[in-house]
């Protein structure tokens, strides 16, 4: 699809590295290309002593999977968004929409799980991932508001994105096409 490329243009120095050809690709000291993210984060927990992971990370994992989930419908609404508006699927959407709205409900009756604020402590990968969701539904203005039904999400979230790590890492704008 020539539409794929038009945002980020294509880096063939990504290519070498990673066959798949998409962010995030993560090259350890080692030069090894690890080109998912689930991949990369377990691989920063272990340098990090399992800090990233509880003992018992079950229920962590499970929260993290819906967020991950999440993250993938909202890229999924943007690619679907990058075609001509004649040659969008709006079932397709409405599709996406609804797994948002229903990984944000999830979301929001786990917050109490969500403990890592903008001061101290190391978070998780379920709470760096909903950052991220949550940083990415803000950023995309055709995206739906998540905020006003999910409160308890919304200000642990207000509070995570004080973060240094969320605020440098902040989405910049690409052109459309």
């Amino acid at each position: 699809h020539d539409w794929g490329y038009a945002t980020v243009p294509f880096t063939p120095g990504l290519a070498e590295n990673n066959p798949i050809a998409r962010i995030p690709t993560l090259i350890t000291d080692d030069g090894v290309p690890l080109s998912c993210s689930t991949i990369a984060c377990q691989y920063l927990d272990s340098l990090s002593g399992g800090q990233l992971t509880a003992p018992d990370a079950w229920k962590m994992w499970s929260l993290y999977a819906i967020a991950d989930g999440l993250i993938e419908a909202q890229i999924l609404m943007r690619a679907e968004m990058l075609r001509p508006a004649e040659n969008r699927m709006e079932s397709f959407l409405q599709k996406q929409r609804d797994r948002i709205d229903r990984c944000f409900d999830a979301i929001e009756a786990r917050a109490g799980e969500l403990q890592c604020g903008a001061e101290g402590g190391l978070p998780n990968l379920a709470e760096i991932t909903v950052g991220i969701a949550c940083g990415y539904q803000d950023w995309r203005e055709w995206l739906h508001e998540y905020r006003d039904e999910r409160p308890r999400l919304t200000f642990w979230y207000t509070d995570f994105a004080k973060r240094p790590s969320m605020a440098i890492t902040e989405p910049a704008e690409t052109p459309e096409r």
